[in-house]
């Protein structure tokens, strides 16, 4: 019973904690955030020469994390950088969208011929990263809009200038003419960890200045919503909380709990609109980089290598002789691109670069894009059993790396076995691809093991393991002959943009 005693205390104290903690978690959420630094070098180090990091406040000191006061502290520090971003876009409708109908087909115009304008309002947040009106934001709050007004905390309000934008990440930088403001300290988003601490700070459904609270529910995310409109280029390396977003938080703040902006909120899971859990912010590293380069230069200086690349899953791995899953697999290297003047081959895995690891594509590309062309990193590569260090000076990207698909013909034959359709390809078809022979996919069965592997519709299949594929029947032949559950290696062409011949590398195992 004395021990009972001595516990009864202690127990009440967690629940007080715990009802603390439910309040502060039910408290708003703000957004916005400005910044401009260096870039990381090489070591994965943050390059301060040219930041403005130094003349923003002091970060909070380390110490066990108190919610309650920690948060309170936080807000404090943040709050003032943090900017709500109103938009103008003009928009002309036709007043009677039936006067273009009769005057193309030469009747007299039934009247409202003239064009009608109107204002289309939008609602975003920024973040102050200098002393000198600085501001960071999404791509999206600001593209296209003929008026940008920044309110800042204070009430006081300014039109904006816009520096420039980076649709591949989402960010741009905009600038205001303005005295006293309170630069964002800007942290190291690299050192996040899944877990931890953070707030959202911006202006949701005109709900301004609004702070929220949450963890970090995940990192590396690749949510695919900024490739759908930016195309291959995309950058999506995304930081995932439970922090409430809603529409308006965009270009706001993702702050930790050393008062530090890890993070540009940009985007939301939801059926719904509105907040369901689930927000993603643009790491602040990926951030800086493109505020340095439109500062420094007026657009976007990103290192590439010159590959295509997909995750490595169990068959590839399998196929490789790796023991489990990791890195990246290198389908295809670009002619006299930085990868394959460094030796670089198909059917390499990236393991690290500059010494992180790296296990997704998205992963691959946030680190490289961190570099300017020219820069030289260190690659480490899995092959032929054993890991091997290539030095890579990188290049500019070559806007023509797209791989575009071949026109279908008729005269399709079944391969049952893998899910795929294919058909032997004509003379004149094979001098095209620079081939003595090869087959033809014509249709990969979704969902299945050729669709998981990276095979399409249109790629031609010119070698399977070391065997040249001559034709349908000799290749159906070589894979009745294996065992199931084997790992087939297939040699890939096909045509690129520009019209050259494009290899690459797919591993496949036969279904069981």
């Amino acid at each position: 019973m004395s021990n009972f005693r001595n516990t009864w205390p202690v127990l009440l104290g967690f629940i007080a904690i715990g009802i603390i903690i439910g309040v502060v978690l039910t408290t708003g959420m703000g957004i916005d955030s400005k910044s401009v630094a260096g870039k990381i070098d090489q070591k994965g180090d943050i390059n301060t020469q040219q930041s403005i990091a130094s003349e923003s406040s002091q970060s909070i000191t380390a110490m066990p994390f108190n919610p309650s006061q920690g948060f309170v502290e936080i807000v404090k520090q943040v709050r003032p950088a943090i900017v709500t971003i109103y938009t103008t876009k003009n928009v002309k409708v036709p007043a009677n969208p039936w006067h273009r109908f009769f005057k193309d087909f030469g009747f007299e115009d039934q009247g409202g011929n003239q064009d009608r304008e109107f204002k289309q309002n939008g609602l975003g947040s920024g973040v102050i990263v200098s002393s000198d009106g600085y501001i960071l934001t999404n791509h999206h709050v600001i593209k296209d809009v003929d008026e940008l007004l920044v309110q800042l905390v204070d009430d006081r309000e300014f039109q904006a200038e816009i520096i420039g934008t980076d649709p591949s990440t989402e960010i741009a930088l905009i600038k205001i003419d303005a005295d006293g403001l309170s630069p964002a300290k800007l942290g190291n988003s690299d050192n996040l960890q899944i877990g931890e601490w953070v707030l959202a700070i911006g202006s949701p459904l005109e709900l301004n200045f609004t702070v929220t609270a949450g963890i970090v529910s995940a990192l590396s995310r690749d949510i695919n919503i900024i490739r759908r409109s930016s195309g291959s280029s995309s950058i999506e390396n995304f930081i995932q909380t439970d922090a409430a977003i809603n529409p308006g938080n965009s270009g706001g703040a993702l702050v930790n709990n050393n008062g530090e902006v890890i993070g540009i909120n940009t985007a939301i899971a939801t059926p719904t609109g509105n907040y369901v859990g689930y927000g993603f912010a643009v790491p602040i590293n990926i951030a800086k980089n493109v505020m340095n380069d439109l500062q420094k230069y007026g657009e976007i200086r990103r290192g590439y290598l010159g590959v295509y690349i997909q995750e490595v899953n169990t068959t590839i791995a399998k196929g490789v002789g790796l023991d489990k899953p990791q890195g990246v697999f290198i389908q295809s290297v670009i002619e006299n691109s930085a990868a394959a003047n460094a030796g670089i081959v198909a059917g390499d895995v990236v393991l690290k670069v500059n010494g992180v690891i790296v296990n997704k594509p998205n992963q691959l590309q946030a680190k490289v894009s961190a570099f300017d062309p020219g820069d030289k990193i260190d690659v480490i590569i899995w092959r032929d059993g054993k890991e091997k260090k290539f030095e890579v000076v990188l290049k500019e990207r070559d806007e023509g790396e797209t791989i575009v698909a071949s026109s279908n013909k008729p005269s399709e034959e079944n391969v049952n076995s893998l899910g795929i359709k294919v058909r032997n390809l004509t003379d004149r078809e094979l001098s095209n691809l620079d081939l003595k022979s090869g087959i033809l996919v014509q249709s990969v069965n979704n969902f299945n093991a050729a669709s998981r592997s990276g095979l399409n519709n249109n790629d031609v299949i010119y070698k399977i393991d070391s065997k040249k594929v001559k034709s349908v029947a000799e290749f159906n032949d070589y894979i009745n002959s294996l065992d199931k559950g084997a790992i087939i290696k297939l040699h890939i062409r096909t045509k690129d943009s520009g019209g050259k011949n494009f290899d690459r590398l797919v591993f496949l195992e036969i279904p069981k």
